[in-house]
């Protein structure tokens, strides 16, 4: 196991201090609760000034000290065991900058907390203040010493500051459920370009590459696409507007290509076999979002009447769509995703394949390109299918009326 030089003891030093900020969580209501008591006595003008159950150090008295240091101590094992496995794992023979990884492992057990208590609350709740200051400042420190041109640096912001947002699906405070809120935009920006970062610097520690930039990425964009409303003015309706806009359209293409791309560097880190067996919602995720990008992008391309039935898109938007839907394709895994997870299953498929934009461009390609297009809507809850189906078609001619215009009246056929 290497050392990352002197930078041992600033790791170190941030784990200590840790430790502390956790310690002191647990410190300040047991120093508060006696204070409380005496405000109480204060209000209701209780004369018994002298005689309370709560002296000023109560967690220190012979009665309560055991499980008050019992305590001190489990914080100090949970964080030191952390600390000590991630040693194991980043600071062998295979990793590389091991004076970066110094600040790394020391700040794991740091974001481990923090993504506990994101389960519960907000990343933007004011009890985590100090503890994402802190988590920021060991990122400031440690990639100073990762070079510019790696990789890893995306990993480091996508796993400390934004998985947080992305496991339990959080919204930034002051976030609006209808207007552009900048908090979100921000997030999203930030979120863009740390898997800009993934997908296109090269990696010198090719673990890090492989167990988190490769399989954390389809996570991440998955979160951006379910979110990029809020780049409009107003997040209802945004759909249109923005495949007008020029800015949002290349981060879609790139988001598309990087996740076109995945799929062959899983194959070239000996990955895909195993993801696809052991992790399938990963693949799932990776497909559905290429299904959204490619359509999206073709819909984008009627706009500037860039759009034929060779549409390099198409492809890729047809081979998603039967890796997802067909049980023959070499790359379905929605079947083995359903048998360990069928609710999980049944909301990708619905996200996937009866989402309104979705089964617009499967109608396009139907209607003037004359394309089979894999997979069907499956109209969960409706008694009578085909008036579902058809109900659908009016909808979609309604809703997607200036696009088929264009259609119509500057494209005929091949």
């Amino acid at each position: 196991m290497h050392i990352g030089g002197l930078h041992i003891f600033a790791g170190l030093f941030y784990l200590l201090l840790s430790m502390q900020l956790v310690c002191s969580y647990l410190l300040l209501p047991c120093l508060l609760l006696p204070i409380l008591q005496r405000l109480v006595v204060l209000v209701k003008r209780d004369k018994r000034t002298d005689d309370y159950p709560w002296p000023m150090l109560w967690f220190l008295t012979p009665a309560k000290r055991q499980t008050f240091l019992a305590l001190i101590g489990m914080i100090v094992l949970f964080m030191g065991s952390i600390y000590g496995y991630q040693r194991l794992t980043w600071m062998g023979s295979d990793n590389a900058h091991y004076q970066a990884k110094e600040y790394y492992v020391a700040g794991q057990p740091l974001a481990a907390l923090r993504q506990g208590m994101c389960e519960v609350i907000n990343p933007d709740h004011w009890l985590l203040i100090p503890f994402n200051a802190l988590q920021r400042s060991i990122y400031t420190h440690g990639t100073a010493y990762l070079p510019e041109n790696d990789g890893e640096i995306g990993v480091w912001e996508d796993m400390w500051f934004h998985y947080p947002y992305v496991k339990r699906m959080h919204n930034p405070y002051g976030t609006s459920h209808r207007r552009a809120s900048l908090p979100m935009r921000q997030l999203l920006d930030d979120i863009y370009a740390s898997v800009e970062i993934m997908a296109t610097r090269p990696f010198a520690d090719k673990e890090m590459e492989r167990v988190h930039a490769l399989r954390n990425m389809p996570r991440a964009v998955l979160y951006y696409s379910l979110n990029n409303g809020y780049y409009a003015d107003e997040k209802i309706g945004s759909y249109w507007p923005l495949l007008h806009d020029a800015e949002f359209v290349r981060k879609k293409k790139n988001l598309n290509r990087w996740m076109v791309e995945l799929r062959q560097r899983w194959i070239d880190a000996g990955l895909y076999r195993q993801i696809k067996a052991a992790t399938p919602k990963i693949e799932l995720t990776r497909q559905l979002l290429v299904i959204h990008f490619s359509s999206d992008l073709l819909t984008a391309s009627l706009y500037p009447k860039e759009f034929t039935c060779q549409h390099p898109l198409i492809a890729e938007f047809l081979e998603a769509r039967r890796d997802f839907t067909d049980p023959k394709a070499d790359d379905y895994v929605w079947g083995r995703l359903h048998k360990q997870q069928p609710k999980q299953a049944e909301m990708l498929y619905s996200m996937a394949i009866d989402a309104f934009s979705v089964s617009f461009s499967k109608y396009m390609l139907n209607h003037y390109c004359a394309l089979e297009v894999p997979g069907e809507e499956r109209f969960y809850g409706r008694p009578n299918p085909a008036f579902a189906k058809a109900l659908l078609i009016s909808d979609l001619k309604s809703g997607f009326r200036t696009e088929i215009e264009i259609l119509e009246e500057g494209f005929h056929g091949h």
